[in-house]
């Protein structure tokens, strides 16, 4: 068994998902590979290697878009073929080696995350354990009788040189380190992930359409840290102190494609879900209508809402755990700024744009809504005393339409100064004037742009955008900034496969969801 054939197999998964599409229709080897995964563990990745009907042609349809071709299938079996080539199994192919027996699901699971050397099991469905089978006793011959066989609770199995087992476990190919081989073979017969309601429970509120999912419980990864580092226990708890992890369920994603879109989704519940609620505005999960108020030509707009009692929120916790209490005293008394007042009382959502896509025209600029406008007045002047008195940057009054009062320092590299503004209720950082003025009052509104429109249809549901970009003014940009290397030339054929990337989500009482997705075309 070649030595490079598991770790080739694992990385080759997400083409043999699409490569599989054009297997047909048989519904042998549809066993859950969840169901040969220890119960407790805590890592987990599953995809459906191959997919039927509607969701067949739903994965074909995205792959043509992103591989650029007419003929997916085709371009997949070249690249796993390339794939199997480069990492020495040149005699192995997708359609003489996998395609005779691979069934519809296949899974990772990972175990010692935290060591060195983590252990890992790649489990996948097998229509014809024969021909698995088949495929294992190639690649022992090819070894060169440098394999040992063994056998464990009635499961004949091969180790190569370095520690890699494989079999047929149950329904199942199955290739990894030779413990956590063993595990796997003692779920099967014993108590497994699929069993285990953590897991049930996490994965039926994802989309049943998915092609891909992972599974994270950290509770039993922490229980086991702890076992072997007894030391760390103090480190927890500061962590701990900020986010109660072990107050979490596990986390779930779900993997969803189309011709129309891809989109990655992920579960998080608990009680101690309001503990990261404070952390979802930093991470394009929650959003603002202060987004859709940014200039219409805005090709990349980031917004969240109620930033202030979220940072401040996030400082406590974090103080508290590190001592920062002296650090808030000191800023007080060297520079006057009480953070409560000048900071957290007024900031309330934010949001920043890009726009432009030449070096010339490039700017943007990051507006905040002050929920306090005094203390939001009186702040606006010690940021600005303090620019000049720290920072080393000189700046003077000038002019910005829709501003009260506003000022500029020196030129930055892209030839704009850097502007400071603030109008009644708002407060705007800005490369340029130009685009301090189009954040304060826009001439055309980004919730009315194209842009907006075809990312809110693309996230779906009934969410609101968090965060856009649109990838073509990207690519534009990119290419106008520097001279891209051949990497990206490489790659920027791929790229242009992508519309539109967009984020959002939603939280409850005791639960957050979030989506990530990018549009084709």
């Amino acid at each position: 068994m070649p030595r490079t054939r598991p770790l080739a197999l694992a990385c080759l998964l997400p083409a043999i998902v699409l490569a599989a599409c054009g297997g047909g229709g048989s519904s042998a080897g549809g066993a859950d590979p969840a169901s040969a995964v220890p119960a407790g563990t805590s890592i987990y990745l599953q995809g459906v290697v191959r997919p039927q009907g509607d969701q067949r042609d739903d994965v074909l349809d995205a792959a043509r878009k992103v591989l650029r071709t007419d003929d997916p299938e085709r371009k997949l079996h070249e690249l796993i073929d390339k794939g199997l080539a480069d990492s020495g199994d040149a005699k192995v192919s997708y359609d003489k080696d996998f395609a005779p027996w691979l069934g519809e699901k296949a899974g990772v699971w990972v175990a010692g995350a935290d060591r060195a050397k983590p252990g890992y099991v790649v489990i996948v469905a097998a229509k014809d354990t024969e021909k698995a089978q088949a495929a294992i006793d190639k690649g022992v011959k090819s070894e060169g009788g440098k394999v040992k066989e063994r056998s464990y609770s009635g499961v004949d199995y091969q180790v190569d040189s370095d520690g890699v087992a494989a079999g047929i476990v149950g329904d199942f190919f199955t290739v990894g380190t030779e413990p956590e081989f063993k595990r796997t073979i003692k779920a099967q017969d014993g108590a497994s992930l699929a069993e285990e309601k953590r897991y049930s429970s996490t994965m039926a509120a994802l989309d049943k359409n998915r092609i891909g999912q992972f599974y994270i419980d950290l509770k039993p990864f922490l229980e086991q840290s702890l076992k072997s580092d007894p030391k760390a226990a103090a480190q927890l708890e500061q962590i701990r102190s900020i986010v109660p992890i072990d107050q979490l369920e596990p986390v779930g994603g779900a993997l969803v494609a189309n011709g129309d879109r891809i989109a990655f989704d992920t579960l998080t519940r608990g009680k101690g879900i309001n503990a990261i609620k404070a952390f979802l505005p930093l991470t394009g999960t929650g959003s603002t209508p202060l987004l859709g108020e940014l200039p219409g030509d805005a090709w990349a707009a980031l917004g969240a809402a109620d930033v202030g009692p979220s940072i401040k929120s996030i400082f406590t916790r974090v103080a508290g755990a590190f001592g920062g209490a002296a650090a808030t005293q000191q800023l007080q008394q060297r520079y006057g700024i009480d953070l409560e007042r000048d900071v957290f009382s007024w900031i309330g959502d934010i949001a920043l744009y890009a726009r432009g896509t030449t070096r010339a025209d490039i700017d943007g600029a990051l507006v905040i809504e002050a929920t306090n406008p005094q203390n939001m007045h009186n702040a606006f002047g010690k940021l600005v005393g303090l620019i000049q008195t720290q920072g080393g940057q000189k700046v003077k009054p000038i002019k910005v339409k829709g501003a009260a009062i506003a000022f500029a320092s020196r030129n930055t590299d892209l030839g704009k100064p850097a502007v400071l503004a603030r109008s009644d209720d708002r407060v705007v950082v800005a490369l340029g004037s130009a685009a301090a003025a189009e954040a304060l009052a826009p001439a055309d509104k980004l919730a009315d742009s194209e842009l907006f429109k075809h990312g809110k249809e693309i996230l779906g549901g009934d969410q609101e955008p968090a965060f856009l970009l649109s990838m073509p003014d990207l690519l534009t940009a990119i290419e106008s900034m520097s001279k891209p290397d051949a990497g990206y030339a490489k790659a920027k054929p791929y790229l242009q496969a992508f519309s539109v990337i967009v984020s959002g989500g939603s939280s409850k009482q005791d639960e957050v969801r979030s989506r990530v997705a990018a549009g084709l075309k």
